[in-house]
């Protein structure tokens, strides 16, 4: 499938489409997914010469990628922060089982 002209992409819905199945498919919701279509789409709306070469698709989805990745990242620090601040809420709750004052 030809990209469209970097100043197309933000309508086209077609191309939308594409990365938001091959994003759902390395993140775990929808909303992000949206959200690194969106910043996809942002990126190559600014360095359209980033998709310049014989290997766009490739070029497109390695940037997709990235940003999945950093979706998980994000989504995954901040499962062990509230992790870690329930911990905490458990110590303090049971402190005065442990500590007689």
């Amino acid at each position: 499938m030809p990209l469209p002209d970097p100043s197309d992409m933000p309508q086209d819905p077609q191309l939308r489409a594409l990365l938001r199945r091959w994003a759902r498919k390395l993140v775990d919701s929808d909303m992000a997914a949206d959200r690194v279509v969106r910043r996809t789409i942002n990126v190559i709306c600014d360095s359209p010469d980033l998709l310049d070469g014989a290997q766009m698709n490739e070029a497109l989805f390695a940037l997709l990628r990235r940003y999945a990745f950093d979706e998980n990242d994000l989504a995954s620090s901040r499962q062990t922060t509230g992790a870690i601040a329930g911990v905490g809420r458990v110590w303090t709750s049971h402190k005065e089982d442990i500590d007689p004052e």
